[in-house]
């Protein structure tokens, strides 16, 4: 029997009853859950990609000043199925199914844009004026280890990726950072909180992100 209109609509934000981490086994076992706020998925894409983008961007880039700059259509939709574009719709495409279930009817793509860092230069809390949004890391720095070993509590200058969801509530998990390597996209939900903070150490942080629009069957 197919479910009313309401029952469907209300089911995509209905959080999945599984349990992300389990401690003890059997009789003594105890399931943790996860199940409210945004969510995060992490993918690697192929080094022809990175090495193609980074052949651009360099080309563009400031080799002694932080920088930003967009990313034209050329870039890019180049290279048909194993274009960004290409990619980053199948991935968009598969974390909206495993998020809620929906099918994704068009994707669209406003803007994609480098930013270019260097040792001491941050990205300050921010949101993204869209549904989707990415960031796809082309370069990391080498970091000094001291640095990278504080807590974001104690100000960690290590330029990781740090999302923000809530703020010092008892029992709940407000923050959750990521060391970037070379490849990792990270997709999340345009309105989710982010910040990197500056890092001290060596080389040049880039990464690329992107915004897109969505539109899934049923809304």
């Amino acid at each position: 029997m197919p479910l009313p209109p309401k029952t469907r609509a209300l089911r995509k934000y209905e959080a999945a009853a599984t349990p992300q981490l389990t401690l003890g086994e059997a009789q003594q076992a105890l399931d943790f859950y996860s199940p409210f706020g945004p969510m995060i998925a992490k993918a690697r894409l192929p080094q022809a990609l990175i090495d193609r983008l980074n052949g651009w961007a360099d080309g563009v880039a400031n080799p002694d000043k932080s920088t930003e700059f967009l990313v034209p259509e050329a870039v890019f939709a180049a290279g048909g199925r194993e274009s960004l574009a290409q990619i980053a719709t199948g991935h968009i495409t598969r974390y909206l199914e495993g998020l809620e279930g929906s099918r994704a009817e068009q994707i669209g793509f406003e803007v994609f844009w480098v930013v270019s860092q260097y040792a001491g230069t941050s990205s300050p809390v921010h949101f993204h004026s869209s549904d989707i949004a990415g960031v796809l890391y082309l370069k990391v720095p080498q970091i000094d280890a001291a640095q990278e070993s504080r807590t974001y509590i104690s100000g960690r200058n290590a330029g990781y990726i740090n999302f923000i969801a809530g703020g010092k509530q008892r029992f709940a998990k407000s923050i959750i950072s990521f060391k970037p390597e070379v490849g990792d996209l990270y997709l999340f939900p345009g309105w989710l909180l982010h910040v990197a903070e500056p890092f001290i150490g060596n080389g040049e942080r880039r990464s690329l992100s992107f915004n897109a629009r969505v539109a899934v069957a049923g809304d």
